[in-house]
């Protein structure tokens, strides 16, 4: 027996009593998935979080018992060798951001030995016709920045983040309840059909809903007024930018922009001196602010060429000033970050308010 029935009962009475430190560091990491990955990039996505419940955990030891695909001599090797008791999943609702998220995720967090993590991806229609599983997956650790207060005793706890599409997730969901009980027998040839069936229309959908996103985006892009929210944000935006990924760090902005009034494309447009598009004047001014901050060790923030920092560094000279609240009443590090750079401009800069500012809050 690879494992007997002494180990999984008292791997069981072990991980009853660590279950909570697997429910925190799970909420943890996609709390940190929600704000500043998901909704720090404008990113359309739906992130959910569980702790394995000790059921699912006896079941799944007791199929590698019934079937001897590992070898798991005592209660440490479970722990070892089962690496999703904390598990996050983000659904994004298009497929062309889940490598996106995925390299914000290996950015954001830390391998067991501190290190960028490595992500494997699986899409197993390559190899078999009737399985379309496809997802990413990560298995990080928090960073030593995340671990204080509290989350101090998870930090040698891994977390698997999983990445897929919405339409992918439906397909990879309902597989995994009908195919992966044994005691319910192998399945028919007919469930494979229609499995197949499904896995074809998830493909399909998932270029259904790239169209639908991509004729809103050009709908927001025409009409006026207010941004409703990020994403008519960034669809408004993105044409000032070109081959820009403007989405990247954009959540932030957004919402350091609302509180001082810039809250459609003309108050923005008002203070800025530049003819669109603006890719290359962004550019060469991202470049001297990154110099400047370099030159004075100014390293807790970098600034990111391809990505929505082009239009912050735009607007720094004139709305600067007005983006210098205390960094401690930040509600998200994203956020924090843009109140940094605008502190550094500030300090090596001094400007005065634009009128345009004061017109735009009236």
């Amino acid at each position: 027996m690879t494992i007997s029935d002494d180990t999984i009962k008292k791997a069981l009475q072990r991980y009853h009593r660590e279950y909570d430190r697997y429910l925190k560091l799970a909420a943890r990491v996609a709390e940190i998935c929600r704000s500043e990955i998901v909704e720090g990039n404008a990113i359309r996505a739906q992130v959910t979080s569980r702790a394995k419940s000790p059921k699912s955990l006896e079941g799944k030891l007791r199929r590698f018992a019934a079937t001897g695909k590992k070898s798991i001599p005592d209660v440490d090797a479970v722990f070892d060798q089962i690496r999703d008791l904390a598990a996050v999943r983000i659904a994004t609702y298009e497929q062309r951001h889940e490598d996106q998220v995925v390299q914000l995720v290996c950015k954001r967090f830390v391998d067991g030995m501190g290190e960028q993590p490595v992500h494997e991806r699986k899409d197993k229609n390559l190899t078999d016709p009737y399985n379309f599983y496809r997802a990413t997956h990560v298995e990080v650790f928090l960073t030593p920045g995340d671990g204080v207060g509290t989350y101090t005793n998870v930090m040698d706890v891994p977390c698997e983040v999983q990445v897929c599409s919405m339409m992918a997730h439906v397909w990879n969901e309902i597989e995994h309840d009908l195919g992966y009980k044994p005691a319910a027998g192998a399945l028919s040839e007919q469930e494979r059909t229609f499995l197949s069936m499904l896995g074809q229309s998830v493909r399909m959908g998932d270029g259904t809903i790239s169209s639908l996103f991509a004729e809103t985006d050009r709908r927001q892009r025409e009409q006026g007024g207010a941004f409703t929210d990020v994403y008519d944000f960034v669809a408004r935006m993105r044409g000032w930018f070109p081959d820009v990924n403007f989405g990247r760090n954009a959540g932030a902005l957004f919402e350091s922009l609302r509180p001082i009034r810039l809250v459609n494309p003309d108050s923005i447009r008002r203070q800025l001196d530049h003819a669109e598009p603006m890719t290359e004047s962004g550019r060469e001014a991202l470049q001297v602010f990154s110099r400047r901050l370099q030159a004075h060790g100014e390293t807790r923030f970098n600034l990111e060429p391809d990505s929505s920092d082009l239009l912050l560094v735009l607007l720094l000279p004139k709305i600067g000033r007005h983006l210098r609240l205390p960094l401690a009443d930040a509600p998200t590090e994203s956020i924090a970050r843009v109140r940094w750079f605008a502190e550094r401009y500030a300090e090596w800069r001094p400007v005065t308010p634009a009128p345009e500012i004061n017109e735009a809050r009236s």
